[in-house]
């Protein structure tokens, strides 16, 4: 057997065992299942803060920006990291404090209940989008790597995410994100460490990159560079400090381990992009043909692949597999936890005031595992769809979707 599929093989049994192991933890409630009960400690509630700001789209579309336009990139990520600073030093404690299952809950408490609808199903729909982007992007780099169909890749992950979701709930998805980040943030400073010995250092890395400056090439007009810098960190300030979005800080135990989180996560987006990106730069010096690599199995999307091809050409054997646990985390992270999200979101906020009023606990929680499986489906088919839409890169994908709606990168 291929030792990069053993390697995936093995990272899949074991991420199906840890949400077998805290499939007790889900408990009889829609509380215990949907936020754990409000009793997760900080390192837990700020892994999975981190790992649900990117997904595997940081690897392939992302990638490809990065090899084409060099640094740029890096503006979307530290306007993330600037988004998870004023949470730690304002917001993040302030959702904790709100005592809510579901940040829907809020909406209601603040401005009533027509405005919790409105808000329900002005976030579901735009979320089920989101995550089907990401999991089109994961499908695209296992195609890539094991010549594996596209739509049997996004079948396959989005039943195994399907599966971790339903059966443990908030304690099993808050769980395998640690572990998610534990393995990608591994194996990514692995990559990095060896595209910075392979280039020389970073400072020949800037004086060798193709781009024509640091805003990228065909940057005529610099202001427009600097407006959408502004707007980039104003974006990504909302984005990450909203109410459908604070739902993360409602699981941990108190104040303090809602900031410590928000701590955490900040720090570990402002060092992670530059890791992550590092390998894309190097490529671009020394690969200039990395993207077209791919061309005969990825067509128009070839470049989303340039990650991929620095780990074929410069790591040792087996690497291939682990830099694709990694893109499986990425995505999968962000997968299970908008899944829960949603599933609450329904439940609470919909299906309970509206639909059944008078439903008990145990009611409501086969409701929620039937309305996870039912969301996990609809994700699966939105991806299909945007994989049918051949030429359009990753990048764009996510680009476009975002100015129609909020994008979380």
């Amino acid at each position: 057997m291929n030792i990069d599929i053993l390697v995936v093989g093995i990272y899949f049994i074991f991420m199906v065992a840890v949400g077998i192991i805290f499939k007790r933890l889900a408990g009889n409630s829609t509380s215990d299942y949907f936020r754990g009960g409000g009793k997760m400690l900080w390192w837990m509630v700020g892994s999975t803060a981190f790992m649900t700001q990117f997904s595997a789209w940081t690897f392939t579309g992302a990638a490809g920006k990065a090899f084409t336009d060099g640094f740029p990139i890096m503006v979307i990520f530290m306007a993330n990291a600037f988004g998870f600073l004023l949470s730690w030093l304002f917001f993040s404690y302030r959702f904790r404090q709100m005592r809510v299952v579901t940040p829907v809950e809020g909406v209601r408490r603040r401005f009533g209940a027509t405005n919790e609808q409105v808000f329900t199903w002005a976030t579901m729909p735009t979320s089920i989008v989101y995550t089907g982007i990401w999991l089109n992007g994961l499908a695209l780099f296992v195609s890539a790597v094991f010549k594996i169909d596209i739509e049997t890749t996004i079948v396959v992950t989005g039943l195994i995410v399907l599966f971790i979701s339903v059966i443990g709930g908030s304690w099993g998805v808050v769980a395998s994100d640690f572990v998610q980040m534990v393995v990608i943030m591994a194996v990514t400073v692995v990559c990095a460490v060896a595209a910075i010995i392979k280039i020389g250092g970073p400072s020949n890395l800037i004086e060798q990159f193709p781009a024509e400056s640091i805003m990228g090439p065909n940057m005529n007009y610099p202001l427009l560079f600097v407006a959408w810098f502004i707007f980039m960190f104003v974006k990504q300030l909302q984005n990450i400090n909203n109410m459908q979005d604070s739902y993360r800080f409602l699981t941990a135990k108190d104040s303090t381990n809602a900031r410590k989180a928000a701590l955490l996560a900040f720090v570990l987006m402002l060092i992670g992009p530059a890791i992550w990106f590092m390998p894309p730069w190097v490529t671009a010096v020394i690969y200039p043909d990395a993207a077209m690599a791919h061309a005969d199995a990825l067509g128009g999307k070839a470049a989303d692949a340039v990650y991929l091809v620095f780990v074929e050409r410069v790591m040792p054997v087996g690497m291939v597999g682990l830099l694709m646990s990694a893109v499986f985390a990425a995505t999968m992270s962000s997968m299970d936890s908008g899944l829960n999200r949603n599933a609450g979101v329904f439940v609470r906020n919909f299906y309970s005031p509206i639909i059944n009023k008078d439903a008990s606990e145990k009611k409501l929680m086969r409701v929620s595992q039937g309305v996870t499986v039912v969301f996990g489906a609809l994700i699966i088919i939105v991806a299909l769809f945007i994989n049918s839409l051949r030429g359009l890169s990753l990048f764009d994908a996510m680009m476009y979707v975002s100015t129609c709606f909020r994008c979380q990168s």
